[in-house]
């Protein structure tokens, strides 16, 4: 079975942000969150509460906008079958509004529901404001997404899954080489300094030894009125492979602006700010990128089932994009991790259960095998997905590993890797 993007084109910017605002009374005027028991299931006992501190509103949400959503309908989905070992489950959404101070209050929030036993945060921007308080508290970060290395693979409360900023960058010098690419250059956010500071630190070295030459790179501002003289800057370079590492909203104005220009090469993208649904509507636009998160078109069952979830209770959400499939993947580890021993669920039991994680896969869900060490950080996740897109197709493509899948799996699941893993 494919994906049907015709069916994800349903969302508009209204239903998005009458959406998130629910969320966000939701969290903020009910502690028990947002109810997600499905009436006809036959659970017991008290709720197995999740927090969730995502950037609802704020200058990058664009690229997050599926997240809490896709938290939600997994939440749905997972009470339906029967909850967790008979218990149901519960994501408690608070907005971090891409701001530090936001973000603050939100994971204090959060920490001080005693009920939490588990957390997901979803922020690029403000994650690194968090991340020694989370610590601190002792409570287990679940995913989802995470970027900043210095959280996510160095604080030992952060259960990551997916590849850090500076493997999002090193995998699209991968995607570079297998496209053929030739002239390499860059356009990064300027809002997020993880952003700029990573492009800085790999892609001049990571070119030269992948053999391609290197444009440099341009900061983007958000707010800017156009971007035809950094579009100019990339053909005065001859750039014919342009890594957009922006926001969504940001990323379709960039490419148009460039396209209009007469840039004919291939544009990349990675993680959360791939969004096949608004690129595709850029006449004459090709891209070649990376994916932190499964790819949700692909023909898997335990993908559909995802697709039937989030078109049964979210369907007004654009799945197109792994701010969904990053949380997607984060809940159903949660939910393997506890397993049968769900008498008792605290912070403390949480941590104990992802430890006897060993080499977990989700049997290709995860970019590659994953295991979680007490006291010692999360492993770097090296590997993710590859893809084609062309404005007009159906749906993207999945581009092979050139050499064995990191995750070991096969087909539309199959992953590649960068040299370090």
């Amino acid at each position: 079975m494919k994906w049907n993007k015709v069916r994800t084109r349903r969302t508009t910017r209204a239903t998005v942000a009458i959406a998130a605002l629910a969320l966000v009374l939701a969290a903020c005027g009910d502690s028990e969150g947002a109810d997600a028991v499905d009436e006809g299931a036959k659970l017991d006992g008290e709720p197995i509460k999740i927090g969730f501190a995502v950037s609802l509103t704020g200058p990058q949400s664009s690229s997050t906008a599926g997240s809490a959503p896709a938290a939600q309908a997994w939440a749905q989905q997972t009470n339906a079958d029967g909850g967790i070992n008979g218990r149901p489950v519960e994501i408690v959404v608070v907005d971090t509004k891409n701001n530090a101070s936001a973000a603050q209050a939100a994971a204090k929030e959060l920490v001080e529901d005693e009920d939490i036993v588990a957390m997901m945060v979803t922020d690029s921007v403000a994650e690194g404001a968090v991340g020694e308080y989370l610590q601190g508290e002792n409570i287990p970060v679940i995913g989802s997404g995470g970027y900043n290395q210095d959280v996510w693979n160095k604080l030992p409360s952060f259960l990551t899954q997916s590849p850090n900023s500076l493997v999002v960058i090193q995998s699209l010098l991968t995607a570079a080489v297998s496209s053929g690419a030739s002239e390499f250059a860059a356009a990064v956010c300027a809002e997020s300094a993880t952003c700029a500071e990573g492009a800085d630190a790999v892609f001049g070295p990571g070119t030269e030894a992948a053999g391609l030459g290197y444009g440099g790179y341009v900061k983007i501002t958000s707010t800017a009125a156009n971007y035809t003289a950094e579009c100019l800057s990339f053909n005065e370079k001859n750039a014919d492979y342009i890594a957009v590492l922006v926001p969504v909203d940001t990323a379709v104005r960039v490419m148009s602006d460039c396209v209009q220009q007469g840039y004919d090469g291939a544009f990349a993208t990675s993680s959360t700010s791939f969004s096949p649904t608004k690129y595709g509507e850029i006449p004459g636009m090709n891209m070649i990128g990376t994916l932190n998160g499964f790819p949700w078109w692909a023909d898997d069952p335990q993908v559909e089932r995802f697709r039937d979830a989030m078109d049964k209770y979210e369907s007004d959400t654009d799945i197109a994009s792994t701010s969904t499939t990053t949380v997607w993947s984060s809940l159903e580890l949660f939910k393997k991790a506890l397993g049968a021993d769900t008498e008792t669920v605290t912070r403390d039991s949480v941590f104990a259960s992802y430890y006897a994680i060993k080499d977990e896969t989700l049997d290709g869900l995860l970019p590659q095998p994953i295991t979680y060490t007490e006291g010692q950080p999360a492993p770097v996740v090296n590997c993710f997905w590859q893809y084609d897109f062309t404005a007009g197709d159906d749906n993207p493509e999945l581009l092979p590993p050139t050499g064995e899948s990191g995750n070991g799996a096969s087909g539309d699941l199959a992953t590649a890797c960068t040299p370090a893993a």
